[in-house]
């Protein structure tokens, strides 16, 4: 499988993953529809992030336009560094999600950052193959 198609299958995966978290937080209780997906979200990135994500995954998928597949390659790199960061350092998957009573929560929280680690490798490697087409 191309390095394009391994990027855009595997941030589908996250996607959703992120949605599956979303609805587990509100059968669970801890989270309200709009808490779930929102910006004040810990239980997973909030859904306008994960679309835009998946939307740069599939622009570093596509051959038509490689400078346009590189930059976005480069920028979905640089989102899922600062998300994994921000999950691990944040305080949100230790202290919110373990305190909450969310069932699965902490399991599910490293899955969904061992799965944005994989897509940032990824989209690193689209990058790095994109640019030597150049």
């Amino acid at each position: 499988m191309a390095s394009g198609q391994r990027l855009l299958v595997a941030m589908l995966v996250l996607f959703v993953c992120d949605f599956v978290g979303g609805l587990l937080a509100v059968t669970s209780g801890v989270a309200t529809w709009g808490v779930a997906w929102g910006f004040d979200t810990n239980f997973t990135v909030p859904l306008p992030v994960a679309a835009v994500q998946l939307l740069l995954a599939w622009l570093a998928a596509r051959n038509v336009r490689p400078p346009v597949g590189f930059v976005a390659a480069v920028v979905l790199g640089v989102f899922c560094l600062a998300s994994l960061l921000s999950g691990l350092f944040d305080g949100d998957l230790t202290d919110k999600v373990a305190s909450s009573g969310y069932p699965g929560g902490m399991t599910f929280g490293f899955l969904l950052l061992a799965l944005t680690a994989v897509v940032g490798v990824l989209a690193v490697a689209r990058a790095r193959e994109l640019r030597r087409r150049r």
